[in-house]
């Protein structure tokens, strides 16, 4: 049977041509505008829809740009839940991706017990997000952490156990951050009412007293200078903390322009003296294209660390509260305020975050310089709020360093549609070990058809930790090829288990693509056998020859449908009165139109592993959606069934 050498050839790269499959997106490589994201909201949350281009206006640097568009993207439309259940090839740029969302906890500013509330409401509004949208949950100093995922139960799970961790050490005089800051300034009339308080009591005792009760008096003024030092340094310290923890986040968030949300659970962020620290969190956010929401818990007037609560607890909240008006400012979000009902704050973010307007603009020839840049936008329109970010940087669209282009899209939980593409995969069993060879199917359309591409794999167990990487760090396109429609395919060597598939690709004008894929490298247990995937490809697939076939990326077939799978026996008698037969079956139907008998022939000198291979004539059908299953029987008696679904196209032979 001629497909038997399948095997040997996928287990490379390669190189192809193919035809378009049967919902070819639409493939726009090279964008002229700059893409900029931008929420607008009216008196009670909601998003406002019905802006044009007109209504917006918007400067880089205080000079006017013309917007090319203005299109309003929904994110809480159910025909999204379609987008969290994968086919058997996943496209970066079919249908609308879900949102992105880090629930951001910085632990180290709240106290413990008290917010258990908030981080309840919290679970509720995971809760209430779309099946497709991706949460994480980070805490900040440290974990628990929770990579970007759909399963929102066990978000969910994470911040229903969380709490604060905030630790003061104790002070033996009620010296708030607010005069601690007033200290380090050097404001001698805060620094004397606040001394006045703490020591004016101090005693002096008759007139043989007086040298002692100054003695006290100075002491106390010490300890008091004291305190204000360390809570200055520890507020400052707490601070710092919390804006790395950001930057790390962002960092990772990469350069894609999907747009992404931050919601920080935070009890104050106190950046007096370190302005510089949120300049450079400013510009992470631009490249990142992030927004940052932040939620503050109730204050509480105790503090169990402190023998005294501050004096002014309202100037306490200001400054606490202040950094935090400045991060979501800059951020392009908002600061909700715990009163009395968390669930009511949360409700709030959620009805915001149900859709924005990506707005396109034409750059001036300074626009796309990787650097960071001034920019305001603004509506012709009555009692609406805008958010959008104070800064925003573009790279080059030519800029190509390729490597570093891909350890960022493979980095970044982001996809990115500048280079569409689709992707699929196949596992089969490693010969001579436990693990799984996970074929991985590619198909681009690049702007240009005769440049090359870079490529890059990653395979991510569920807990984030990488299991296997591939780099391919230029592909050219066979001479001959006559279509722009190029195929690539790469293996990974995988233990077996479930793994969070990342590919990448950045042609050498800078466009790049990324998208991801959850698949299932194990084989499949049938009776006495274990077996492989199901591959199936068509006669005009590049590569098919008598001795080869290349798989489908797309399931669109023209001509015949070649099948292949592995069998692997537990022991003898092996694959005695053992058959395969594939049958041909409509989509959603169980009439069998056509069938064939696969033959079992050996692989190599195991003798206990067989390929099943196939080929099945489709000239007599109509074009349409089928299954190919391919029928494990012993004995004349069922023992599996492994499926792939494909489209068959007309007027091929």
């Amino acid at each position: 049977m001629w497909i038997t050498a399948a095997v040997g050839l996928v287990w490379c790269v390669a190189v192809g041509a193919q035809q378009p499959p049967r919902t070819q997106p639409t493939f726009k490589s090279a964008v002229e505008v700059v893409s900029v994201d931008v929420t607008v909201i009216d008196g009670s949350g909601r998003p406002v829809q019905d802006l044009r281009a007109n209504d917006f206006a918007l400067t880089v640097d205080g000079e006017s740009r013309t917007i090319a568009s203005a299109k309003f993207i929904p994110l809480n439309n159910p025909e999204r839940r379609a987008a969290a259940t994968p086919e058997d090839y996943t496209s970066n740029v079919e249908g609308m991706p879900g949102r992105l969302i880090a629930i951001v906890v910085d632990r180290g500013s709240i106290a413990p017990v008290r917010s258990k509330n908030v981080f309840t409401a919290a679970a509720g509004f995971v809760d209430r997000l779309q099946p497709a949208d991706r949460v994480g949950v980070f805490s900040l100093p440290e974990g628990p952490n929770v990579e970007f995922t759909t399963a929102h139960e066990t978000v969910k799970a994470v911040l229903q156990h969380l709490d604060g961790q905030a630790t003061r050490a104790p002070t033996p005089k009620a010296i708030g951050i607010a005069e601690a800051l007033e200290f380090e300034r050097g404001n001698r009339m805060a620094i004397d009412e606040t001394m006045d308080r703490e020591c004016g009591g101090a005693a002096l005792n008759g007139a043989g007293a007086a040298a002692t009760g100054m003695s006290e008096q100075a002491t106390c003024r010490r300890q008091v200078q004291d305190d204000a030092a360390t809570v200055a340094a520890a507020t400052h310290a707490r601070a710092r903390q919390t804006v790395n923890g950001l930057l790390g986040l962002l960092e990772r968030f990469g350069s894609s322009e999907t747009p992404k949300t931050i919601v920080l659970i935070s009890d104050g962020l106190v950046i007096d003296g370190e302005r510089a620290l949120l300049d450079g969190l400013a510009r992470a956010l631009a490249s990142a294209h992030t927004t940052i929401y932040a939620i503050t818990p109730e204050p509480s007037d105790v503090d169990a660390s402190q023998i005294r609560a501050p004096q002014d607890l309202a100037r306490e909240r200001v400054v606490r509260e202040t950094g935090l008006k400045l991060l979501t400012h800059l951020a392009g979000g908002e600061l909700f305020r715990i009163i009395s009902d968390p669930d009511a704050s949360f409700a709030r973010l959620g009805s915001e975050l149900s859709g924005y307007y990506l707005l396109g603009f034409e750059p001036a020839p300074g626009d796309r310089d990787a650097k960071s840049h001034r920019i305001s936008v603004t509506v012709l329109r009555h009692a609406v709020e805008v958010r959008s970010r104070t800064q925003f940087s573009v790279e080059s669209a030519t800029a190509t360093d390729p490597e570093r282009a891909i350890a960022e899209l493979l980095r970044s939980p982001a996809t990115a549609t500048g280079l569409p593409f689709l992707i699929t995969s196949y596992a089969f069993q490693d010969p001579g070990s436990s693990k799984i060879r996970l074929l991985v199917a590619l198909e681009v359309d690049p702007a240009d058809a005769r440049g090359k591409l870079a490529l890059g794999l990653v395979a991510r167990q569920m807990d984030g930790t990488t299991a296997a990487t591939f780099y391919q760090p230029s592909i050219e396109t066979p001479a001959g090829l006559n279509t722009s429609k190029r195929s690539y395919f790469a293996t990974l060597l995988l233990t077996p288990g479930p793994y969070l598939l990342k590919a990448a690709m950045v042609d050498e004008a800078g466009h790049r693509g990324s998208v991801e894929r959850p698949v299932r490298a194990y084989m499949t247990r049938m009776g006495r056998f274990r077996a492989t995937q199901l591959m199936i490809g068509g006669d005009e697939q590049h590569g098919a020859t008598p001795n080869s076939i290349a798989p489908t990326v797309s399931g669109s077939v023209r001509g015949q449908l070649h099948t292949y799978m592995e069998l692997f026996a537990d022991g003898p008698p092996g694959f005695d009165r053992t058959n395969v037969t594939i049958e041909i079956v409509p989509a959603g139907a169980d009439t069998i139109v056509d069938r064939a008998t696969a033959a079992l022939e050996a692989t190599g000198t195991d003798p206990l592993v067989r390929a099943a291979a196939a080929s099945v004539p489709l000239r007599l059908l109509p074009e349409g959606e089928y299954v190919a299953r391919a029928i494990v029987a012993v004995d004349g008696r069922r023992v599996g069934t492994m499926t792939r679904r494909f489209h068959l196209e007309r007027g091929g032979q």
